[in-house]
């Protein structure tokens, strides 16, 4: 049997790089990687791939008054342990939420994605940030979605929730999610852990 013995190898294109090649071999589902300056050295293959995904729903009704400027908690939250602090996560999924206010008339709300500890992640705090209705009607509903990359920079677990914010209304209100409790009504979020 015959075999070709290396320790270098080059393109045949004049100028070409001189790659080195490692003196032994990597491990099962390594690749090859280059330091950019030639050296050629076995490494995982992870970049860019998700590497866990975690999801959570929740379908109970939750609710606040207007003229708040506290955020208060939907229920809707989950938790990952990334496997490294250079992981990302991609926090994605819906929130089902309606408005309804006793007549026609203006409002301002919004939603925001917080930590374990109720800090804003995602900077959505002011009017501009939300959804406002302008004396089109008293009954609205939807799905906010939700999509967000964020660096945990951390191996512990931690925690994603969705954060209601009725800021205020002409008239009374309400700012409901996941109206009755029903299928039909449901949110989710999913957490994907996104390798470095």
């Amino acid at each position: 049997m015959s075999k070709i013995q290396t320790n270098t190898i080059q393109h045949t294109a004049n100028g070409a790089a001189v790659f080195t090649l490692p003196t032994t071999d990597g491990t099962n589902g390594q690749v090859l990687k280059t330091n950019g300056s030639g050296t050629l050295s076995f490494g995982a293959d992870q970049g860019g791939k998700i590497l866990q995904v975690v999801s959570g729903s929740v379908q109970v009704a939750a609710s606040q008054g207007f003229s708040s400027d506290a955020f208060v908690d939907t229920g809707l939250s989950a938790s990952i342990t990334p496997s490294s602090s250079s992981s990302k996560v991609f926090v994605t999924g819906y929130l089902t939420w309606r408005f309804e206010m006793s007549q026609n008339g203006n409002a301002q709300w919004n939603f925001a994605i917080t930590d374990g500890s109720n800090n804003i992640l995602d900077a959505t705090t002011n009017d501009l940030d939300g959804y406002e209705q302008d004396d089109a009607g008293s009954v609205m509903g939807r799905k906010h979605p939700i999509s967000f990359l964020h660096s945990p920079n951390t191996t512990n677990s931690f925690t994603y929730k969705m954060r209601m914010n009725a800021k205020n209304s002409q008239y009374s209100a309400n700012l409901i999610v996941q109206k009755n409790g029903t299928a039909n009504n449901i949110s989710r979020i999913i957490l994907m852990e996104v390798a470095a």
